[in-house]
Formats: structure tokens, C-alpha cells, sequence
């Protein structure tokens, strides 16, 4: 299953990338999504992942497909194969 990741603000600049596509086996939830991010890009632990790249930091959120808010506390989420999850900065300077 693919699922496309598109990095903003924040994540954008740690990744130097605007997006990503993930691989990721059936029935894997955002906390796979996350821990797989971690992993290829360090530098987003601390600035956007808690410490050990395992949760968001609650001022940090994904989008799924433009319509709805996944927060930190619903990492049991489960996407689906072709979904778009925006990661977004909620507090950010301009």
C-alpha cells in the first residue's frame, strides 16, 4: 500500500523535500507512518516528532486529504492505500 507524504513549513525545511511516498503493509497507522519518517529524516525528531520519533508534538498535525485533522492523540488512524497526508505546523513564524 502507498500513501504520499507532503511536508510543510517546518517539516519542509528539515526535510528539503516537498513530499514523500511511503510503502507501508496493511493495517499500518500513523504511528508506523511517523516512526518510518523518523527514521529517513533525523532531523525531524525534536522539531516535529517527540523524542525517539514515535509521537507528534502536539503543535504538529497531519492532514488526511485536505478534508480532515489528525491529531497526536489518534495515531491508531489507519490511512488507506493512495491516501494524502499533509504534515502541518500549527504554530510557525512567518
Amino acid at each position: 500500500m502507498r500513501v504520499v507524504v507532503e511536508f510543510t513549513g517546518v517539516s519542509r525545511m528539515l526535510t528539503g523535500q516537498s513530499e514523500v511516498d511511503l510503502t507501508l503493509s496493511s493495517g499500518d497507522t500513523l504511528q508506523q507512518v511517523i516512526t518510518s519518517l523518523a527514521k529517513r529524516y533525523p532531523a525531524l525528531i525534536g522539531e516535529v516528532f517527540e523524542k525517539g520519533g514515535q509521537s507528534l508534538i502536539p503543535t504538529n498535525v497531519f492532514s488526511l486529504n485536505g478534508e480532515k485533522i489528525i491529531h497526536e492523540n489518534e495515531l491508531t488512524f489507519k490511512p488507506m492505500d493512495g491516501d494524502k497526508l499533509i504534515l502541518l505546523s500549527l504554530l510557525a513564524g512567518g
